[in-house]
């Protein structure tokens, strides 16, 4: 009797020793496995919902694979839980779905990271498109930042403010970083060079004395771009000695020519620019060098972002591919001194004066707008936005 007892027991302890985790343990381990689920949930949908999302799909792809591991080590926690997977139990089930989820939100991870350049790519050859669509109309927009315009830093003091503020003003009214407290006696000294240079031209008639010659029209929220063509050849840049000065007839074509400001241009190969890096160019990087793509001059109008063939069909003059440029707002005595700052891209002051005085010709029954009268020696080599 004794025997049989003894198979008796010997069959017994199998079942008894089935589980390698007690029953509190594998509650602690469902609940380890929910938070985990959980954990993979939360962290897709911050990435879905947040403006970061890039940075919850890396964490949603990481928590998705702890989870992953989690269940797999649940799964085989028992001597029969393999047994038990093959036969669709709840720990294999778990497993498939979050192993999925993990191979899924890590495909997304690497695909979102290739995706990012080429969303981009698109993206800046769709803002190139409109903003050439608008320029051709004369229409600038200051929403359209196209290639080039990405360390536009934002509003910033005037060129009257950088000549009268002290230091510690300068420093707590540009943008954090834009220009470190060793630079402002730098940028100062090259703003006013900048500006005494710019006043020995109020007039156009000085300008072309000097060699500048007028190579677009009057462009709205910037005026015409007149050219040094000698200046330009040097290869250096020298904040008192722009390549360019801007003026405008405010909108009349009746009015003389006013200055408005100084542009700046350097090509590739000058002043330590390459096609991908601008020069260095005033202190501190609050400066704004910019590109501009399929340049057409039509009778003295400037467009961009044409074809080599729409160009030469409208006997136009074409350059695909001209940069570097940059503005400075260094000439406040016309009434406009760009009030967002002496390096902002557009002017929206020079447009509003543009504006007022184009509503001023229409309502007399003229018709002529900005961009009116060309007064243009163009050679096609210009600025145009």
């Amino acid at each position: 009797m004794s025997t049989p007892a003894s198979n008796q027991e010997t069959r017994v302890a199998p079942a008894a020793s089935t589980g390698l985790l007690s029953n509190s343990g594998r509650i602690l381990a469902i609940l380890v496995l929910a938070g985990a689920v959980a954990l993979a949930v939360l962290s897709v949908t911050l990435s879905v919902t947040l403006d970061n999302g890039g940075v919850w799909i890396d964490a949603a792809a990481v928590a998705g694979m702890v989870a992953t591991v989690i269940a797999a080590t649940m799964m085989l926690g028992t001597r029969q839980g393999w047994a038990n997977g093959t036969n669709m139990s709840l720990a294999s089930i778990a497993t498939g779905v979050i192993g999925v989820g993990a191979v899924a939100l890590a495909a997304v991870t690497y695909m979102g990271g290739m995706g990012d350049e080429g969303i981009s790519s698109a993206t800046v050859a769709n803002q190139a498109s409109e903003e050439g669509a608008a320029l051709t109309e004369q229409v600038s927009n200051n929403e359209i930042q196209p290639p080039g315009y990405a360390h536009e830093l934002g509003e910033q003091p005037t060129i009257n403010q950088f000549l009268t503020f002290d230091d510690a003003q300068i420093l707590r009214s540009v943008p954090g970083g834009s220009v470190l407290p060793t630079e402002v006696e730098a940028l100062r000294s090259e703003l006013t060079a900048a500006r005494e240079f710019a006043v020995q031209f109020d007039t156009v008639e000085k300008a072309r004395a000097a060699g500048y010659n007028n190579t677009t029209n009057d462009v709205p929220f910037m005026g015409a771009h007149f050219l040094n063509n000698q200046y330009l050849t040097d290869g250096v840049f020298d904040a008192g000695k722009p390549e360019g000065l801007l003026y405008s007839k405010l909108g009349n074509p009746e009015n003389d020519w006013a200055l408005v400001g100084v542009w700046y241009l350097l090509l590739p190969g000058q002043a330590g620019a390459t096609v991908d890096t601008p020069p260095a160019g005033f202190t501190g990087s609050l400066d704004l060098w910019h590109a501009h793509y399929g340049l057409c001059t039509r009778a003295g109008v400037i467009s961009e972002d044409n074809t080599a063939e729409s160009c030469a069909a409208d006997n136009g003059n074409f350059i695909g591919d001209l940069r570097w440029m940059m503005h400075a707002w260094v000439y406040p005595e016309t009434g406009v001194d760009n009030s967002e700052g002496v390096f902002v891209y557009l002017n929206e002051d020079l447009f509003e004066l543009q504006s007022q005085a184009q509503v001023a010709i229409l309502d007399d029954g003229g018709g002529r707008g900005p961009g009116g009268d060309t007064d243009s020696h163009s050679d096609g080599t210009g600025d145009s936005h």
